[in-house]
């Protein structure tokens, strides 16, 4: 922890406090009780505020009964505070009694450096976090934390939980995670959760992110912005919040436009959030929308030889992602008595995904017929195989050829069509007081979620055309319905968590949630029955943590914790090795998976050191953890295009440390942070390969591609004249193997170091105007890669698709506050 802010677990669960900085003698006499006013907002799409009061003793000394015109002296109390340990708000728990390594944003954090994506706010601040530029566009980056991923893209092995104010907010087809629909201006703070911690439900293997938005009792006034600068990109964005009496209200638009800084890559963001909400005696009511209009152009990996010729060149094009949403929520608390509260929550999201995709498929062929080329077997020829005679060799007719093997590039354009529509609801109840004399809190819920999606996909022939150093796609075929599938999944959980204060320094957690899932899958296309399929998954996941306050500033903690994670529809409907598919292009029947179960091991140190001028203090701390998968699931590739399936593993290890200092010093403000993430197979295994025929031969301890093992980032802003800051990031991160390079056998992709720059200036005191510089020494670098063949090569051979990191950028702004 690196702020005295609050830093919740779940949605806004978590507050630091200040206690009353003077107390009169004549209130010790009663064993002195300062009353603490601790406002907890469940914003589930909506403000759910709940106001409690609890009794904190202070040990003094009577006042004199016969001085009565003496001045009470005054004492001055530290702040405390208190985090919760549960997606909904509960009563909470002081910092130094959880038993793990939380990392938080704020919204000031976020303002200061001007991000316009939140991957980009995670990445530039917390050192366990990465993110891999694979798709091309900043609003659909991997994310990685400790080695576990949250990605837009379906089929991706997604090891987070993300909650957007307290709402589940994982897609439930795939589990994935589409940046673009958690509007940024509108987030209060985001706390990034370690470990296996079950209370957050599904998918939870490495940590959970809870995001929180604003609302208008906190975030009070009005602001306006707009900004423009590189890659075209202009902005413009509005926020308001405000309250009377017992009602609130929020709401933020965001409008941004940008061309992209490679070819024929725009974006165009649409983004509208809104919150209202009433509190009164002990009770609260909230609600929110938001809705989403947003088209990303994200042209993905490109072939080094490309690269060399042009950088901003991509392999093919267009990319397009339609995403639209329509999200509602409601969410309620009241406080039954002092030290009892229960709360709730419910939501509804609708959400359309359209794509569009131009791609060069590459195909092995009999020079002397033009046809493609198979097996005895009957199976397409691996292209790792597709050279020398075809002698031996069949077309799709069975008839024998006898000409030359040879790869042959085609285009093909794709569309899907996924509409899902989410809803669900959570009842918790939350109780702190006392047993056999020690301090106790116990937090007890039950939740629901369900998911049905639509997922259909066509394809049409199209042929290649040039435009430069890029290829795009002309459509000479009509479209052809591919798959069309109906799936529905339903999520049942009962969790508790319960803190015992053992003496006043030691204090014990113990935790677990009950999870069960019930998928259900349907072909509607009338060709492929053998899709229709039923699975239940059911588990018990538990977690036990141990904190000692060893002094008045340092505390130690050990945890262990248990995760679980369904085979989602996406992935139960290509599992089969025999019918290899084109994940998201492509079903077919569905073997059998088996659920991903995590088990985390975390022991840390977290304290404060005094400041050189006594105002505000160091803040630091550092942890270790080992994270192992049993039955991971990974989509293993077969074909070029991204043909391949999804199967089980025998296990994978995360293990690592991370640490983090950061404060303030007179005018400057500074943070550093540190993960070293040691990501690796721990067993034996034949992969399959695009590029390898024989598949990719991987043994225990060779590292998981596309995971860095050091993240380095260093941070730093000062005040240099009154109002005017100027601040500067670095952020260093060492070179990944590249997909398909699962056995290390070939060179990384470099690591790199990149600096960014950002200053602000308070012109008046409503106008302040921005300015940021990314990349500012223009470094050349890619996040990450994979092994493919270049369709466009002479000949068609493999080589290293990378994806290459933006050039020098600048953008610069003005915001009015009133």
């Amino acid at each position: 922890m690196w702020r005295r802010t609050w830093l919740p677990l779940g949605s806004r669960v978590g507050l630091a406090i200040d206690l009353p900085n003077a107390v009169s003698p004549h209130e010790s006499a009663r064993n002195r009780t300062v009353a603490i006013l601790t406002e907890f907002r469940l914003a589930k799409l909506a403000t759910l505020v709940a106001v409690l009061l609890a009794a904190c003793p202070a040990a003094a000394q009577p006042a004199a009964q016969d001085a009565p015109t003496a001045q009470p002296p005054v004492v001055t109390l530290p702040p405390v505070v208190v985090i919760g340990t549960t997606p909904l708000p509960a009563l909470g728990i002081p910092v130094e009694k959880y038993a793990g390594n939380v990392q938080s944003l704020t919204a000031d954090d976020i303002k200061s450096r001007s991000s316009v994506d939140l991957p980009d706010a995670l990445f530039r601040r917390l050192g366990s976090v990465n993110i891999t530029g694979g798709q091309g566009n900043p609003w659909q980056n991997d994310v990685t934390y400790r080695g576990f991923l949250a990605s837009p893209l379906t089929g991706s092995a997604i090891g987070l939980s993300v909650y957007l104010d307290g709402m589940r907010f994982n897609d439930g087809f795939g589990d994935t995670v589409s940046w673009d629909l958690i509007p940024k201006l509108a987030i209060s703070g985001i706390d990034v959760i370690p470990g296996s911690n079950p209370i957050f439900g599904l998918n939870t293997l490495g940590g959970a992110l809870a995001v929180r938005t604003k609302n208008g009792r906190d975030f009070p006034g009005t602001s306006l912005g707009v900004s423009a600068g590189s890659f075209g990109r202009w902005n413009v964005e509005a926020e308001h919040g405000g309250s009377h009496g017992p009602f609130d209200w929020y709401g933020a638009f965001n409008a941004l436009n940008e061309d992209g800084w490679r070819d024929r890559s725009p974006s165009e963001l649409r983004q509208l959030f809104t919150k209202v909400g009433w509190q009164a005696a002990g009770t609260s009511v909230g609600l929110s929308y938001i809705f989403i209009n947003n088209d990303l152009v994200g042209n993905g990996l490109v072939p080094e030889s490309t690269l060399a010729r042009k950088r901003s060149a991509v392999h093919t094009f267009p990319d397009q992602t339609r995403n639209q949403m329509h999200l509602g929520s409601v969410s309620s608390s009241h406080q039954l008595t002092e030290d009892l509260l229960l709360s709730g929550n419910a939501f509804y999201r609708e959400y359309w995904r359209r794509t569009f995709n131009g791609d060069a498929e590459v195909t092995c062929v009999d020079d002397a017929t033009g046809e493609e080329v198979f097996d005895a077997s009957g199976r397409l020829l691996h292209l790792g195989r597709c050279g020398g005679s075809s002698a031996g060799f069949f077309d799709g007719a069975g008839n024998p050829l006898a000409g030359t093997l040879q790869r042959e590039a085609s285009g093909e354009d794709r569309t899907t069509h996924t509409r899902s529509q989410d809803w669900g609801a959570t009842l918790q109840l939350a109780h702190k007081g006392k047993v056999f004399g020690h301090g106790n809190r116990v937090t007890g819920g039950v939740a629901y979620d369900g998911h049905q999606s639509r997922f259909n996909q066509r394809e049409a022939e199209a042929d290649l055309v040039p435009k430069g150093a890029s290829v795009g796609t002309r459509r000479t075929g009509g479209f052809e319905t591919a798959v069309d599938v109906h799936t529905q999944q339903d999520n049942v959980g009962v969790y508790a968590t319960d803190t015992f204060d053992i003496t006043e320094r030691l204090a014990l957690t113990l935790a677990g949630r009950y999870q069960h899932v019930s998928i259900t899958i349907r072909d509607r296309s009338g060709q492929n029955p053998a899709l229709d399929g039923e699975h239940q998954f059911s588990r018990f996941s538990p977690a036990a943590g141990l904190t000692l306050q060893v002094l008045k500033d340092l505390t130690l903690f050990a945890s262990y914790s248990e995760g679980f994670r369904a085979p989602t529809p996406a992935e139960l409907t290509c599992a089969d090795p025999n019918a290899p598919c084109n994940l998201p292009n492509a079903f077919v029947a569905d073997p059998p998976l088996r659920p991903v179960v995590a088990r985390t091991y975390e022991l840390g140190a977290r304290g404060k050191l005094p400041a050189l001028d006594n105002r505000s203090p160091l803040e630091w701390s550092v942890g270790l953890f080992r994270t192992d998968l049993e039955d991971d699931i990974l989509f293993t590739l077969t074909q070029t295009g991204g043909g391949g399936f999804f199967r089980n593993v025998g296990g994978t290890r995360r293990q690592g440390v991370e640490a983090g200092l950061g404060g303030e010093w007179k005018r400057l403000r500074y943070s550093l942070s540190y993960a070293y993430v040691d990501a690796t197979y721990q067993s034996d295994e034949t992969l399959a390969s695009v590029t390898e025929a024989d598949g990719v031969r991987i043994r225990v301890g060779d590292r998981i591609p596309s995971i860095p093992q050091h993240n380095l980032k260093l941070g730093a802003e000062v005040e240099i004249l009154k109002d005017l800051w100027f601040g500067a990031d670095v952020i260093a991160t060492s070179g990944t193997f590249l997909r398909g390079d699962d056995a290390n056998r070939r060179a990384k992709v470099d690591g790199y170091a990149i600096l960014n720059l950002h200053a602000r200036y308070r012109l008046f005191p409503h106008v302040e105007l921005w300015a940021r510089v990314d990349n500012a020494t223009n470094a050349h670098y890619e996040t990450g890669g994979a092994r493919n063949f270049n369709a466009f090569g002479n000949p068609i051979a493999v080589e290293r698709f990378v994806a290459p990191g933006p050039p020098i950028a600048g953008w610069g702004g003005v915001r009015v506050s009133f």
